[in-house]
Protein backbone atom coordinates (compact mmCIF):
# COMPACT_ATOMS: atom_id res chain seq x y z
CA UNK A 1 0.00 0.00 0.00
CA UNK A 2 2.51 2.29 1.03
CA UNK A 3 4.58 1.84 -1.85
CA UNK A 4 1.39 2.55 -3.92
CA UNK A 5 0.84 5.69 -2.48
CA UNK A 6 4.87 6.64 -3.15
CA UNK A 7 4.49 5.69 -6.69
CA UNK A 8 1.36 7.50 -6.97
CA UNK A 9 2.84 10.54 -5.75
CA UNK A 10 5.98 10.45 -7.93
CA UNK A 11 3.49 10.15 -11.04
CA UNK A 12 1.14 12.83 -9.99
CA UNK A 13 4.48 15.30 -9.07
CA UNK A 14 5.99 14.29 -12.59
CA UNK A 15 2.36 15.57 -14.19
CA UNK A 16 2.87 18.62 -12.71
CA UNK A 17 6.18 19.17 -13.77
CA UNK A 18 5.31 18.27 -17.17
CA UNK A 19 2.38 20.54 -17.65
CA UNK A 20 5.11 23.59 -16.29
CA UNK A 21 7.64 22.42 -18.84
CA UNK A 22 6.68 24.90 -20.91
CA UNK A 23 6.99 27.90 -18.68
CA UNK A 24 9.61 29.70 -16.86
CA UNK A 25 11.49 28.02 -13.86
CA UNK A 26 9.56 29.63 -11.50
CA UNK A 27 10.01 28.83 -7.34
CA UNK A 28 6.64 26.84 -7.36
CA UNK A 29 7.85 24.57 -10.79
CA UNK A 30 11.22 24.08 -9.60
CA UNK A 31 10.06 23.00 -6.08
CA UNK A 32 7.68 20.24 -7.74
CA UNK A 33 10.72 19.42 -9.49
CA UNK A 34 12.53 18.91 -6.68
CA UNK A 35 9.87 16.93 -4.89
CA UNK A 36 9.99 14.50 -7.73
CA UNK A 37 13.50 13.95 -8.40
CA UNK A 38 15.74 14.71 -5.36
CA UNK A 39 17.54 12.20 -3.42
CA UNK A 40 15.92 13.03 -0.41
CA UNK A 41 12.74 12.03 -1.33
CA UNK A 42 14.22 9.10 -3.13
CA UNK A 43 15.70 7.98 0.03
CA UNK A 44 12.59 9.19 2.51
CA UNK A 45 10.23 6.58 -0.09
CA UNK A 46 13.15 3.50 0.45
CA UNK A 47 13.01 4.60 4.59
CA UNK A 48 9.39 3.66 4.23
CA UNK A 49 9.37 0.54 2.31
CA UNK A 50 12.44 -0.63 4.93
CA UNK A 51 9.59 0.07 7.76
CA UNK A 52 6.73 -1.98 5.26
CA UNK A 53 9.22 -4.52 5.75
CA UNK A 54 9.82 -4.58 9.17
CA UNK A 55 6.24 -4.59 9.90
CA UNK A 56 6.20 -7.94 7.99
CA UNK A 57 9.01 -9.49 9.95
CA UNK A 58 7.29 -8.70 13.21
CA UNK A 59 3.97 -10.46 12.10
CA UNK A 60 5.70 -13.29 10.66
CA UNK A 61 6.52 -14.58 14.20
CA UNK A 62 3.48 -15.83 14.32
CA UNK A 63 3.88 -18.10 11.48
CA UNK A 64 6.46 -21.25 11.75
CA UNK A 65 9.54 -21.77 11.36
CA UNK A 66 10.87 -24.85 9.17
CA UNK A 67 13.98 -26.01 8.61
CA UNK A 68 16.09 -28.67 7.11
CA UNK A 69 18.37 -30.55 9.46
CA UNK A 70 21.00 -33.38 8.92
CA UNK A 71 23.01 -34.77 12.23
CA UNK A 72 25.85 -37.16 12.25
CA UNK A 73 26.97 -38.38 15.17
CA UNK A 74 31.17 -38.24 15.99
CA UNK A 75 31.76 -39.78 19.29
CA UNK A 76 29.18 -41.36 21.73
CA UNK A 77 29.71 -43.42 24.99
CA UNK A 78 26.82 -45.23 26.49
CA UNK A 79 26.13 -48.15 29.06
CA UNK A 80 23.64 -49.85 27.65
CA UNK A 81 24.47 -50.71 24.19
CA UNK A 82 20.86 -50.24 23.05
CA UNK A 83 21.00 -46.27 23.19
CA UNK A 84 24.23 -46.09 20.62
CA UNK A 85 23.17 -44.25 17.56
CA UNK A 86 24.71 -45.00 13.94
CA UNK A 87 26.98 -42.57 12.80
CA UNK A 88 25.74 -42.14 9.00
CA UNK A 89 24.17 -38.44 7.93
CA UNK A 90 20.70 -38.91 9.65
CA UNK A 91 19.13 -35.79 7.49
CA UNK A 92 15.45 -34.67 8.80
CA UNK A 93 12.89 -31.66 9.40
CA UNK A 94 12.26 -29.42 11.97
CA UNK A 95 9.64 -27.05 13.09
CA UNK A 96 8.82 -24.40 15.16
CA UNK A 97 5.60 -22.09 15.90
CA UNK A 98 4.69 -19.96 18.83
CA UNK A 99 1.28 -20.52 20.89
CA UNK A 100 1.83 -17.91 23.47
CA UNK A 101 4.19 -15.39 23.92
CA UNK A 102 2.30 -13.40 26.35
CA UNK A 103 1.53 -10.23 24.06
CA UNK A 104 5.05 -9.98 23.41
CA UNK A 105 4.84 -10.67 19.44
CA UNK A 106 1.39 -8.21 19.58
CA UNK A 107 3.57 -5.30 21.14
CA UNK A 108 6.36 -5.56 18.45
CA UNK A 109 3.92 -5.42 15.47
CA UNK A 110 2.18 -2.29 17.44
CA UNK A 111 5.69 -0.85 17.32
CA UNK A 112 6.64 -1.46 14.09
CA UNK A 113 3.22 -0.37 12.58
CA UNK A 114 3.59 2.83 14.81
CA UNK A 115 7.21 2.97 13.25
CA UNK A 116 6.16 3.09 9.54
CA UNK A 117 3.81 5.54 10.21
CA UNK A 118 6.87 7.77 11.81
CA UNK A 119 8.46 7.01 8.18
CA UNK A 120 5.75 8.25 6.75
CA UNK A 121 5.30 11.18 8.26
CA UNK A 122 9.11 11.43 7.88
CA UNK A 123 8.87 11.36 4.14
CA UNK A 124 6.32 14.67 4.25
CA UNK A 125 8.79 15.81 6.54
CA UNK A 126 11.97 15.67 4.23
CA UNK A 127 9.34 17.00 1.35
CA UNK A 128 8.65 19.95 3.35
CA UNK A 129 12.61 20.12 4.29
CA UNK A 130 13.76 19.85 0.35
CA UNK A 131 11.24 22.11 -0.79
CA UNK A 132 12.32 24.90 2.39
CA UNK A 133 15.72 24.35 1.05
CA UNK A 134 14.93 25.07 -2.56
CA UNK A 135 12.58 28.21 -1.49
CA UNK A 136 15.79 29.46 0.40
CA UNK A 137 18.05 29.31 -2.14
CA UNK A 138 15.84 30.81 -4.79
CA UNK A 139 15.26 33.73 -2.01
CA UNK A 140 18.92 34.40 -1.62
CA UNK A 141 19.30 34.21 -5.36
CA UNK A 142 17.05 37.07 -5.77
CA UNK A 143 18.02 38.85 -3.37
CA UNK A 144 21.80 39.17 -4.75
CA UNK A 145 20.17 40.13 -8.14
CA UNK A 146 18.38 43.06 -6.43
CA UNK A 147 21.36 44.25 -5.02
CA UNK A 148 23.00 44.27 -8.37
CA UNK A 149 20.11 45.67 -9.79
CA UNK A 150 20.84 48.64 -6.90
CA UNK A 151 24.15 49.03 -7.07
CA UNK A 152 23.81 49.32 -11.29
CA UNK A 153 21.18 52.26 -10.53
CA UNK A 154 24.33 53.46 -8.50
CA UNK A 155 26.49 53.22 -10.94
CA UNK A 156 24.49 54.87 -13.58
CA UNK A 157 24.41 57.91 -11.22
CA UNK A 158 28.05 57.76 -11.14
CA UNK A 159 28.68 57.90 -14.55
CA UNK A 160 26.01 60.69 -14.65
CA UNK A 161 28.85 63.14 -12.38
CA UNK A 162 31.65 61.66 -14.75
CA UNK A 163 30.31 63.34 -17.26
CA UNK A 164 29.73 66.16 -15.75
CA UNK A 165 33.30 66.30 -14.72
CA UNK A 166 34.62 65.56 -17.99
CA UNK A 167 33.14 68.93 -18.87
CA UNK A 168 34.34 71.07 -15.86
CA UNK A 169 37.78 69.40 -15.83
CA UNK A 170 38.18 69.92 -19.78
CA UNK A 171 37.93 73.98 -18.97
CA UNK A 172 39.75 73.71 -14.99
CA UNK A 173 42.41 70.91 -14.71
CA UNK A 174 43.36 72.06 -10.77
CA UNK A 175 39.49 69.77 -10.35
CA UNK A 176 41.08 66.72 -12.12
CA UNK A 177 41.45 65.84 -8.32
CA UNK A 178 37.46 65.66 -8.22
CA UNK A 179 37.46 63.47 -11.19
CA UNK A 180 39.56 60.75 -10.03
CA UNK A 181 37.96 60.95 -6.61
CA UNK A 182 34.13 60.02 -7.98
CA UNK A 183 36.05 57.20 -10.29
CA UNK A 184 37.41 55.82 -7.47
CA UNK A 185 33.83 55.80 -5.39
CA UNK A 186 32.56 54.10 -9.09
CA UNK A 187 35.21 51.26 -9.21
CA UNK A 188 34.22 50.70 -5.58
CA UNK A 189 30.74 50.48 -6.64
CA UNK A 190 31.72 47.93 -9.50
CA UNK A 191 33.33 45.73 -6.76
CA UNK A 192 30.21 45.59 -5.15
CA UNK A 193 28.70 44.28 -7.79
CA UNK A 194 31.26 42.10 -8.85
CA UNK A 195 30.61 40.54 -4.91
CA UNK A 196 26.96 40.25 -5.32
CA UNK A 197 27.30 38.72 -8.80
CA UNK A 198 29.76 36.13 -7.09
CA UNK A 199 27.35 35.09 -4.28
CA UNK A 200 24.15 35.20 -7.02
CA UNK A 201 25.99 32.88 -9.29
CA UNK A 202 26.91 30.42 -6.65
CA UNK A 203 23.38 30.11 -4.94
CA UNK A 204 22.30 29.62 -8.47
CA UNK A 205 24.81 27.01 -8.75
CA UNK A 206 23.68 25.12 -5.66
CA UNK A 207 20.15 25.66 -6.45
CA UNK A 208 20.24 24.00 -9.87
CA UNK A 209 21.16 20.35 -8.77
CA UNK A 210 17.30 20.47 -7.63
CA UNK A 211 16.30 21.08 -11.29
CA UNK A 212 16.26 19.62 -14.41
CA UNK A 213 18.04 22.73 -16.25
CA UNK A 214 20.29 25.59 -14.51
CA UNK A 215 17.94 28.66 -12.93
CA UNK A 216 19.29 32.07 -14.63
CA UNK A 217 19.37 35.11 -13.56
CA UNK A 218 15.95 35.98 -15.78
CA UNK A 219 14.30 33.03 -14.09
CA UNK A 220 14.65 35.06 -10.51
CA UNK A 221 11.17 37.00 -9.90
CA UNK A 222 9.17 37.69 -6.51
CA UNK A 223 7.31 34.50 -5.92
CA UNK A 224 4.96 36.04 -3.09
CA UNK A 225 4.05 39.17 -5.38
CA UNK A 226 0.72 38.24 -5.23
CA UNK A 227 0.97 37.00 -1.45
CA UNK A 228 -0.19 40.11 0.74
CA UNK A 229 0.23 39.22 4.51
CA UNK A 230 -3.84 38.52 4.91
CA UNK A 231 -4.29 36.01 2.21
CA UNK A 232 -1.16 34.33 3.97
CA UNK A 233 -2.63 34.32 7.18
CA UNK A 234 -6.67 33.63 5.86
CA UNK A 235 -5.52 31.20 3.23
CA UNK A 236 -2.30 29.36 4.84
CA UNK A 237 -2.97 29.22 8.32
CA UNK A 238 -2.97 25.51 9.96
CA UNK A 239 -5.84 24.80 12.29
CA UNK A 240 -3.58 22.57 14.05
CA UNK A 241 -0.23 20.71 14.05
CA UNK A 242 -2.01 18.19 12.85
CA UNK A 243 -1.02 19.65 9.50
CA UNK A 244 2.98 19.47 10.33
CA UNK A 245 4.67 16.82 9.17
CA UNK A 246 7.90 17.58 11.30
CA UNK A 247 5.14 17.25 14.42
CA UNK A 248 3.66 14.73 13.40
CA UNK A 249 7.12 12.46 12.80
CA UNK A 250 7.75 13.25 16.45
CA UNK A 251 4.57 12.18 17.96
CA UNK A 252 4.64 9.24 15.86
CA UNK A 253 8.24 8.68 17.48
CA UNK A 254 7.03 9.05 20.85
CA UNK A 255 4.69 6.33 20.35
CA UNK A 256 6.58 4.40 18.85
CA UNK A 257 8.91 4.63 21.71
CA UNK A 258 6.60 3.83 23.98
CA UNK A 259 5.45 0.54 22.21
CA UNK A 260 8.86 -0.40 22.26
CA UNK A 261 9.41 -0.15 25.86
CA UNK A 262 6.24 -2.36 26.07
CA UNK A 263 7.46 -4.70 23.76
CA UNK A 264 10.70 -5.22 25.14
CA UNK A 265 8.96 -5.40 28.73
CA UNK A 266 6.99 -8.63 27.62
CA UNK A 267 9.90 -10.19 25.33
CA UNK A 268 10.83 -10.99 29.33
CA UNK A 269 7.64 -13.26 29.85
CA UNK A 270 7.14 -17.00 29.10
CA UNK A 271 6.96 -17.90 25.15
CA UNK A 272 5.43 -21.46 24.72
CA UNK A 273 6.35 -22.83 21.47
CA UNK A 274 5.20 -25.80 19.58
CA UNK A 275 8.14 -27.96 18.24
CA UNK A 276 8.24 -31.01 16.20
CA UNK A 277 10.79 -33.08 14.08
CA UNK A 278 11.18 -35.62 11.82
CA UNK A 279 14.27 -37.89 10.62
CA UNK A 280 14.40 -41.13 8.77
CA UNK A 281 14.76 -42.33 12.08
CA UNK A 282 13.12 -40.41 14.73
CA UNK A 283 9.62 -38.64 15.14
CA UNK A 284 8.79 -36.66 17.87
CA UNK A 285 6.85 -33.14 19.13
CA UNK A 286 6.37 -31.53 21.96
CA UNK A 287 5.37 -27.99 23.99
CA UNK A 288 8.76 -25.81 25.21
CA UNK A 289 8.16 -23.09 27.36
CA UNK A 290 11.46 -20.50 27.77
CA UNK A 291 11.52 -18.10 30.50
CA UNK A 292 14.82 -16.36 31.10
CA UNK A 293 14.82 -16.05 35.59
CA UNK A 294 18.16 -14.18 35.12
CA UNK A 295 19.08 -12.03 32.50
CA UNK A 296 20.99 -9.31 33.06
CA UNK A 297 21.04 -7.15 29.52
CA UNK A 298 17.40 -7.55 28.97
CA UNK A 299 17.09 -5.81 32.25
CA UNK A 300 19.33 -2.93 30.82
CA UNK A 301 17.53 -3.23 27.23
CA UNK A 302 14.70 -1.84 29.00
CA UNK A 303 15.89 0.66 30.95
CA UNK A 304 17.29 1.89 27.51
CA UNK A 305 13.92 2.10 25.29
CA UNK A 306 12.67 3.78 28.64
CA UNK A 307 15.59 6.57 28.04
CA UNK A 308 14.61 6.19 24.38
CA UNK A 309 11.26 7.14 25.66
CA UNK A 310 11.73 10.11 27.56
CA UNK A 311 14.32 11.61 24.69
CA UNK A 312 11.76 11.30 21.79
CA UNK A 313 8.67 13.28 24.56
CA UNK A 314 11.51 16.02 24.93
CA UNK A 315 12.22 15.87 21.09
CA UNK A 316 8.48 16.55 20.27
CA UNK A 317 8.19 19.02 23.42
CA UNK A 318 11.16 21.28 21.25
CA UNK A 319 9.43 20.55 18.25
CA UNK A 320 6.30 22.34 19.13
CA UNK A 321 8.07 24.95 20.73
CA UNK A 322 9.96 25.55 17.66
CA UNK A 323 7.29 25.12 15.63
CA UNK A 324 5.31 28.30 17.81
CA UNK A 325 8.12 30.07 17.60
CA UNK A 326 9.47 30.23 14.18
CA UNK A 327 5.37 31.42 13.49
CA UNK A 328 5.32 34.06 16.04
CA UNK A 329 8.62 35.19 14.58
CA UNK A 330 7.57 35.16 10.94
CA UNK A 331 4.61 37.17 11.88
CA UNK A 332 6.44 39.84 13.78
CA UNK A 333 8.95 39.60 10.42
CA UNK A 334 6.07 40.08 8.22
CA UNK A 335 4.87 42.76 9.92
CA UNK A 336 7.94 44.60 10.86
CA UNK A 337 9.06 44.53 7.30
CA UNK A 338 6.07 46.09 5.81
CA UNK A 339 6.46 49.27 8.13
CA UNK A 340 9.90 49.56 7.25
CA UNK A 341 9.24 48.85 3.40
CA UNK A 342 7.02 52.03 3.40
CA UNK A 343 9.51 53.74 5.94
CA UNK A 344 12.44 53.43 3.29
CA UNK A 345 10.18 53.73 0.25
CA UNK A 346 9.71 57.28 1.40
CA UNK A 347 13.20 57.76 2.22
CA UNK A 348 14.29 56.82 -0.94
CA UNK A 349 12.40 59.30 -2.13
CA UNK A 350 13.89 61.72 -0.24
CA UNK A 351 17.03 60.81 -1.10
CA UNK A 352 16.65 61.47 -4.53
CA UNK A 353 15.59 64.55 -4.16
CA UNK A 354 18.67 65.67 -1.88
CA UNK A 355 21.08 63.75 -4.80
CA UNK A 356 19.55 65.70 -7.20
CA UNK A 357 19.58 69.33 -5.34
CA UNK A 358 23.35 68.48 -4.20
CA UNK A 359 24.05 68.31 -7.95
CA UNK A 360 22.49 71.29 -8.77
CA UNK A 361 24.34 73.06 -6.35
CA UNK A 362 27.81 71.88 -7.00
CA UNK A 363 27.45 72.66 -10.56
CA UNK A 364 26.74 76.04 -9.31
CA UNK A 365 29.88 76.17 -6.99
CA UNK A 366 27.45 76.22 -3.47
CA UNK A 367 28.29 72.16 -2.80
CA UNK A 368 31.47 70.18 -2.68
CA UNK A 369 31.71 66.87 -5.33
CA UNK A 370 32.63 64.75 -1.67
CA UNK A 371 29.04 65.62 -0.41
CA UNK A 372 27.24 64.77 -3.64
CA UNK A 373 29.26 61.32 -3.44
CA UNK A 374 27.91 61.14 -0.01
CA UNK A 375 24.44 62.08 -1.06
CA UNK A 376 25.29 59.41 -3.96
CA UNK A 377 26.31 56.63 -0.95
CA UNK A 378 23.27 57.21 1.25
CA UNK A 379 20.92 57.27 -1.41
CA UNK A 380 22.19 53.36 -2.45
CA UNK A 381 22.60 52.69 0.64
CA UNK A 382 18.90 53.04 1.72
CA UNK A 383 17.99 51.61 -1.89
CA UNK A 384 19.87 47.85 -0.40
CA UNK A 385 18.53 48.58 2.91
CA UNK A 386 14.83 48.22 0.75
CA UNK A 387 16.14 45.43 -1.23
CA UNK A 388 16.79 43.54 1.98
CA UNK A 389 14.30 44.31 3.90
CA UNK A 390 12.36 42.98 0.87
CA UNK A 391 14.23 39.92 1.31
CA UNK A 392 13.81 39.79 4.96
CA UNK A 393 9.95 40.08 3.84
CA UNK A 394 10.05 36.98 1.69
CA UNK A 395 12.05 35.05 4.17
CA UNK A 396 8.99 35.82 7.19
CA UNK A 397 6.60 34.74 4.57
CA UNK A 398 8.56 31.39 3.87
CA UNK A 399 9.23 30.26 7.22
CA UNK A 400 5.70 31.24 8.02
CA UNK A 401 4.22 28.63 5.29
CA UNK A 402 6.87 26.14 6.85
CA UNK A 403 5.75 26.29 10.44
CA UNK A 404 2.24 25.73 9.42
CA UNK A 405 3.16 22.85 7.02
CA UNK A 406 1.77 24.72 3.81
CA UNK A 407 4.99 25.42 1.85
CA UNK A 408 4.38 21.77 -0.55
CA UNK A 409 0.63 23.30 -0.48
CA UNK A 410 1.57 26.82 -1.17
CA UNK A 411 4.18 25.33 -4.44
CA UNK A 412 0.96 23.48 -5.90
CA UNK A 413 1.96 20.01 -4.47
CA UNK A 414 -1.31 18.70 -2.31
CA UNK A 415 -0.76 14.78 -2.22
CA UNK A 416 0.91 14.24 1.03
CA UNK A 417 1.56 10.37 1.33
CA UNK A 418 -0.42 9.32 4.01
CA UNK A 419 -0.73 6.45 6.70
Amino acid sequence: MFKYLVKHSTVFSALLLTISAAQAQDLKSIIQYSLTNAPEMKEASADIESSVNRTEQAKAQHWPIVSVIGNRTLSQYHENQSNYKTQKIVPGVRGEVNLYSFGAIEADVEKSRKEQEQYTHRYNQTRDTVAYTVADLYLKALAAKESIAVAKNSLARHDRILRNLTTIVSSDEGRESEYVQAQSRRLMVEQEINTYRRQMELTLSTLSKYTKKPVTEKDLVNPFINLPADTLYKKYTAQDKGQNAAYLASKAELEARQLELKAEERKRLPRINLTGSATTEDREIGVGVTWDILNVASSYSVREKASNMAAAYERLDRINRDLDEQARLAIVGIEESNVQLKTLKSQISASKKVVDFYQLQFEIARRSLLDVLNAERDLSAVELAYARTQYDLRLATLDFLQSQGMLATWAGVENKVTF
